[in-house]
């Protein structure tokens, strides 16, 4: 591996430890506790882009095996 692609991967397992203060948001959202709120729109919004993210890397790492 080349060092774009470790400071990559670095940058990505940041990224899912970062989630875990948001952890008790997100289960409440997956139990199907959701009201709309602003604040669980942005949480939303902020796991989407982490899961375009993830599709990205998971694609790009693909190609480059």
């Amino acid at each position: 591996m080349d060092e774009d692609q470790l400071q990559a991967i670095a940058a990505r397992d940041q990224l899912w430890s970062s989630l875990r203060v948001l952890r008790s948001e997100i289960e409440r959202i997956a139990e199907g506790d959701y009201d709309d709120s602003p604040r669980q729109r942005q949480v939303l919004q902020l796991l989407a882009r982490i899961v375009v993210a993830e599709l990205r890397f998971r694609a790009e790492h693909a190609e480059s095996d």
